[in-house]
């Protein structure tokens, strides 16, 4: 089927497709009575007519064929039956966990349940619309990830911990796996082969009918009862046969169940907080800057949910590429991104060559990200020509270090020999990689002072290596939301190292709603204070800061309507 129809038919209501079916095999089976049958009965009934023969063959291929959707009918229900028994395994395994964690202390305990509830509304807003478009996303598992390090945060000191911990991971266990079978349920389907055998039958059902030697009033009556029954047959079976999809479709309800009755009066604003726009704010891994930015931006939005109605919930993901990419297909709704890699995705440039993203949009500037790279305090690596030749860990695929590299890389022009040997690492896996000589220096694009900078600092004795010299001037001159800057006072280092820079930026989609931004911007113009003590990334953000902009995409309308407003009281 082809793609344009399969979509089509999914936007219809159950009763729209069961009305769609059944009158296309009513038009064919009568116009075949109109057109058809007048040949049939001069071919096959010109000397006497063979009803007899007709009805004992189309009797034999009818059973075969009654048997055939009789069991797609059982296989479909038995496929559709067992999605929703893993719904409810999914959505229990929740359930206890969340019931679980009033065994951790606080603060553990309220941030564990704020996530819990966080993948509860995610499952609910963002991947059940995505499973009835055919679509799978990647935010559950991102958001189950962050859930499964904050069980493993606690240190166990006694059995019952222990007992307690191994229960939770458990649960966890058989809620990713529960979650693993739905995701494979949104596209497994009948076999193409089958659906097949099922056209060819039907036709062939069809064409029996046109050849019956029948008055034209009661062949068109019996024969539009016969098409009427075989197309909700088969409509069943279409139905049955995307559990996820479409309007006939299983729903979330075991997950509302929970919400409802178990997470919604933990919740200080229940009434509206049931009623809040949900809105996922992208950011980066766990133990690096963006997300724990992300949280503090969330936390400040959601102090107000009661009076906005915007609930806010941060993800972590890959990095500032995976972002603008799912801001693009609508995974995420915004999205913290390095300024430079904003410029290149809004005006078609490096990863987006030949694809632009025009519908970008800017929401606030948040902090200056420096480009850091570590190498062993006993290696000879002291300045970026030093890394020529040499295995340097740049960063996942798809994360802003990698871009940022591809960019370095681009003005040193080096080749053969000198060419840098890029390991592609997640930052967890780099600072045990370079302690033990597995890559020679790491790159970071972070905030100052940096938890992984830290981190690789507390793994083995490092040196920061100066980022500078002909080639990066040039980057600079060429790119405008590149800057000079150093290393030095955030870290404890008694002498800077120079080295450039972009800001992070908070950014959306155009096709975001107004309301929601503007309701964002403000919260965090009203919270400033408090965000600079949250995280100390945000130590120097301030309103004048935010109102710059000019990082590479046009303000939002939202934004701009607030800032506007700023700067008319100033």
């Amino acid at each position: 089927m082809p793609n344009w129809m399969s979509d089509w038919l999914g936007q219809l209501s159950a009763g729209q497709l069961a009305l769609v079916v059944c009158t296309f095999f009513i038009a064919i089976t009568w116009l075949g009575i109109l057109l058809v049958h007048p040949v049939m009965r001069r071919v096959l009934h010109r000397d006497e007519p063979s009803n007899e023969l007709v009805i004992h063959v189309a009797g034999t291929f009818g059973l075969v064929y009654a048997v055939l959707l009789g069991l797609l009918t059982v296989a479909t229900f038995q496929n559709t039956k067992d999605v929703e028994d893993g719904i409810s395994h999914e959505a229990s395994a929740l359930s206890a966990i969340y019931h679980s964690a009033d065994g951790y202390p606080d603060p553990l305990r309220g941030e564990l349940k704020a996530e819990l509830r966080d993948y509860t509304h995610y499952v609910i807003e963002k991947d059940w619309p995505a499973h009835r478009k055919g679509d799978v996303l990647e935010g559950g598992e991102h958001r189950l990830q962050v859930i499964r390090s904050t069980v493993l945060s606690q240190e166990p000191t006694n059995k019952t911990q222990e007992l307690l911990q191994s229960e939770l991971l458990r649960y966890l266990d058989q809620m990713m796996v529960a979650r693993e079978q739905r995701l494979a349920a949104v596209t497994a389907t009948i076999p193409p082969v089958l659906w097949y055998v099922v056209a060819i039958g039907a036709f062939l059902m069809i064409a029996f009918l046109w050849m019956l030697y029948i008055k034209l009033v009661p062949h068109i009556i019996f024969g539009g009862i016969t098409a009427f029954f075989l197309g909700m047959m088969i409509f069943l079976i279409y139905a049955m046969d995307h559990p996820l999809q479409g309007a006939v479709s299983v729903q979330p309800d075991p997950f509302r169940s929970v919400y409802d009755l178990v997470m919604k009066w933990d919740e200080s604003t229940p009434a509206r907080a049931n009623e809040a726009a949900f809105v996922s704010l992208g950011t980066g891994e766990m133990n690096e800057v963006y997300y724990p930015v992300g949280k503090a931006i969330c936390d400040v939005v959601n102090e107000d949910l009661r009076a906005n109605g915007v609930r806010c919930s941060p993800e972590t993901t890959p990095g500032s590429v995976y972002n603008i990419d799912a801001l693009r297909s609508g995974e995420l709704d915004f999205a913290i991104v390095q300024s430079d890699l904003l410029s290149a995705a809004y005006n078609g440039q490096a990863t987006w060559f030949g694809s632009p993203f025009p519908g970008l949009r800017t929401v606030m500037p948040l902090f200056p990200e420096l480009v850091t790279v570590m190498a062993r305090a006993d290696s000879p690596i002291h300045d970026l020509a030093d890394l020529a030749g040499r295995r340097v860990n740049v960063g996942e695929r798809d994360s802003g270090s990698r871009a940022t590299w591809d960019a370095i890389q681009g003005s040193l022009g080096w080749r053969g020999s000198k060419q840098v040997h890029p390991i592609e690492l997640r930052t967890q896996t780099s600072v045990s990689a370079l302690c033990s000589g597995v890559v020679d220096a790491s790159l970071m694009i972070v905030g100052h002072p940096s938890p992984a900078v830290t981190a690789q600092r507390a793994a083995c004795p490092v040196n920061f290596v100066a980022i500078s010299g002909p080639a990066i001037d040039q980057l600079i001159q060429e790119h405008p939301y590149y800057k000079r800057e150093t290393i030095g006072a955030a870290d404890g280092l008694a002498i800077a190292v120079p080295t450039f820079g972009v800001r992070a930026a908070l950014v959306t989609s155009a096709s975001a709603d107004p309301r929601v931004v503007a309701v964002i911007v403000r919260a965090l113009l009203s919270h400033l204070s408090e965000l600079r003590t949250m995280n100390p990334a945000l130590a120097g953000l301030t309103t004048d800061e935010t109102i710059k902009g000019g990082l590479g995409a046009p303000l939002h309308p939202g934004a701009a309507m607030v800032y506007t407003g700023l700067v008319q009281r100033d």
